[in-house]
């Protein structure tokens, strides 16, 4: 032994009573006995403490929000940080096989992660807790910004204070020598007490509040902050719903004006209500036509015993409702008093008609046929039918008309679905709508609002926008309430639908969407079709620019367009197998010349023309003979050729001296004509009076509409409803 452990051992025998000394040289006889151990034991213990497999827990993130906002190198290890915790970690275990009486050492701790750290791992700090998610990168790296699930705190500066970690303590606590921010930012001496909104309003453009710390700017009713120190005007007639039908912004506030028939409502001004009449729903059920009350609720048949009701439409002012049958492809007419005395419109047997509108002021009918794929017009006898529309349109559905200014609007359940727009003189055709449609069953216009609606039973919403197609937005979207919506209409503040699988009409909101309500009993109604709202506002009056003498036009007269002030009222147009002559005002029927050949060279049908290949020679005016002697040539004249040259340019001339008098003579006759005579039968004109064809002077403009290049399709197709 040592002199140093003799020393030790005499310091501790000196410092330590009998007991101590018995219970202490107990256990360092256990400690002898079991440090004695052989030697390959010992290399057995230090292979094992050269293999030892560290343990680093998972992180449990979902367990507290705020690991979530901590660094990522915080809560990770690297490779280089595990090879130092392995050496920090042999170290203890030999230090506790060495001295096992004595506390293990604690080289190692969890941070917030539950992750293995120690004072020879360098670890990223974590900043301060409010730091993380609030918008505004504090790391290096942005990691404080990373994995943001939940909304960063805010104070409300009306009512709370903010403290430096993120906490919101009420204004209350705030200079009430009490202590409740970490920081004491709550009770700042230099600070409590001070008005700062006596020195030049505290920078606010209006309205400066003092707190007990700080100072906050606000505005007045009808303006908004813009830097926490500015107010502008809001402009509330950005907000859809704001007025029922007009807006007018003003400086801290909005006015709203109503259209003419219609009054404020005196318990909310900003709302429109008819000022007359009862409105009511008119819609097909299939096998009937019926009426309901929106004031009272009550039911009425209008018509009964249809075979497949589906389009339908009205004339308020002359109470006419025309509906579609797709059964028996027919086109019908009844009075809405007496709707079982009906009149067929349309009956060849051909039309299939999806949708149906009435232009109410022109006197027309317009409609889509599904399998035709065409729109087409006749007037209200079913006489004068025209084919508006053929081209590039395969499967129309539902079409709307504004005769007011002279548009029309249709559905097309192509591949490529689409809303579309035309003059209802078929010119100025475009799409408005050709994204997130799918299945547009149903469209109305709103004539005050000049916006669309329709409802889609694929995408289960109800759409709008403007005319020209701009300011598109879901007004519902909700595959529980609309599940397959088939006709949409508007009226004052709601739009109303008809849904298939609830066999119900339904109301909602125009602006929101909000307020659904089922105006009839769901599982009620069999087969809803097309609905309209029976009111006289629905169909305004309008000036008929051909009421005039038909507009000077010989056959269909109609409304042009509004697309400027210079545009023209109306167009002339012809039926189907007339065509309009160069002076946009007359039709006159289809002929078709045929010319026979009369050589086998013009026999043979579109003969490319071959270019003429000249080639300048030059010729001698004479040559020398044999002899050396020039030998002049001269061609002889024939007489006969002559005299047959002079005799045919005669005849010639006389055969045109003849035809100027013939075109002299019809152009006489047809400029002094007063009367029309068709011998057409079926588009023979009926009426006995007589007006004059006037070509210099026109009290209207007009406009001329250009005949189609191809006659309505007529290969079969289906109309099943989906």
């Amino acid at each position: 032994m040592s002199k140093g452990d003799e020393s030790r051992e005499s310091y501790e025998s000196a410092s330590t009573s009998p007991d101590e000394e018995d219970d202490r040289s107990r256990k360092r006889s256990a400690h002898e006995s079991f440090v004695k151990i052989t030697r390959e034991q010992i290399e057995e213990m230090q292979r094992e403490l050269c293999l030892i497999k560290l343990c680093w827990p998972e992180v449990d993130r979902a367990r507290d929000l705020y690991l979530k906002s901590l660094p990522s190198s915080y809560c990770t290890v690297t490779d280089k940080e595990k090879l130092l915790a392995w050496y920090a970690e042999n170290f203890r275990r030999q230090y506790h096989a060495k001295y096992p009486e004595r506390k293990p050492l604690l080289l190692m701790c969890e941070n917030e992660c539950g992750v293995q750290v120690s004072e020879t791992i360098i670890q990223p700090r974590a900043i301060a807790r409010h730091l993380y998610c609030n918008g505004k990168p504090e790391c290096a790296d942005c990691s404080d910004e990373k994995n943001c699930t939940s909304k960063t705190t805010v104070c409300d500066p009306s009512t709370q204070f903010e403290c430096s970690e993120g906490s919101c303590i009420p204004l209350s606590s705030v200079c009430n020598k009490n202590r409740d921010c970490i920081g004491w930012e709550d009770e700042n001496e230099d600070l409590c007490g001070v008005n700062e909104c006596l020195k030049n309003n505290g920078g606010c453009s209006q309205i400066c509040i003092d707190l007990p710390i700080g100072f906050r700017c606000d505005c007045s009713a009808g303006y908004r902050l813009i830097d926490n120190r500015t107010c502008d005007d809001i402009d509330e007639c950005l907000e859809p719903g704001s007025c029922s039908q007009f807006c007018l912004n003003e400086k801290g506030g909005f006015k709203c004006s109503c259209a003419p028939g219609y009054l404020k409502d005196p318990r909310n001004h900003t709302r429109c209500k008819a000022a007359e009449g009862h409105a009511s729903l008119l819609f097909t059920r299939r096998h009937d036509i019926r009426k309901v009350a929106l004031d009272r609720l009550e039911m009425t048949n209008i018509v009964k015993d249809t075979k497949m009701a589906a389009a339908l439409d009205f004339v308020f002012r002359t109470g006419m409702i025309f509906w579609s049958d797709s059964s028996e492809k027919k086109i019908y007419k009844a009075p809405i008093d007496e709707g079982n005395e009906r009149t067929v419109v349309i009956d060849d047997g051909l039309t299939t008609s999806d949708g149906l509108a009435v232009d109410w002021i022109y006197s027309h009918i317009y409609w889509t046929d599904s399998k035709k794929s065409t729109i087409e017009l006749a007037n209200f006898e079913g006489n004068m039918r025209k084919t508006l529309i053929r081209d590039r349109v395969q499967e129309p559905r539902a079409i709307a008309l504004n005769p007011l200014e002279g548009w029309m609007f249709w559905t097309d359940w192509s591949d490529e679905a689409r809303i579309e727009k035309a003059g209802m003189d078929g010119s100025h055709r475009t799409v408005i709508v050709d994204h997130d449609v799918q299945w547009p069953n149903g469209l109305t216009l709103d004539l005050i609002g000049k916006k669309i609606y329709w409802v889609d039973a694929k995408l289960n919403i109800i759409g709008s926008c403007n005319y020209d197609g701009s300011g598109i937005r879901t007004v519902l979207y909700s595959p529980e309430v609309l599940r397959h919506p088939f006709s949409i209409t508007t009226f004052e503040d709601y739009v109303y639908w008809t849904d298939w699988d609830k066999e119900a009409i339904f109301k909602a909101n125009k602006f929101t969407g909000k307020s659904v309500e089922a105006v009839t009993s769901l599982r009620t109604l069999k087969y809803p079709m097309v609905v309209h709202v029976y009111h006289p506002y629905r169909q305004p009056d309008g000036m008929n620019q051909c009421q005039a003498v038909n507009g000077h036009c010989s056959h269909l007269c109609l409304p042009a367009p509004r697309i400027n002030s210079k545009s023209p009222l109306l167009s002339c147009a012809c039926p189907d197998g007339l065509r309009l002559l160069p002076d946009g005002l007359m039709c006159v029927e289809k002929v078709s010349t045929t010319v026979a050949p009369t050589t086998q060279e013009i026999s043979k049908p579109f003969k490319r023309l071959e270019p003429f290949d000249v080639t300048t020679t030059t010729h001698p005016t004479h040559s020398a003979d044999g002899d050396g002697k020039d030998d002049l040539t001269s061609e002889s004249t024939d007489p006969g050729l002559v005299a047959g040259i002079v005799i045919g340019v005669a005849s010639l001339g006389l055969l045109l001296l003849a035809l100027v008098a013939v075109l002299c003579y019809r152009h006489y006759l047809h400029r002094n004509v007063t009367s029309m005579n068709f011998d057409n039968p079926v588009y023979r004109k009926t009426t006995e009076d007589q007006f004059s064809l006037e070509k210099n002077r026109f009290p209207l403009p007009t406009a001329t509409v250009g005949e189609e290049a191809q006659e309505p399709l007529t290969s079969p197709g289906t109309n099943d409803y989906v």
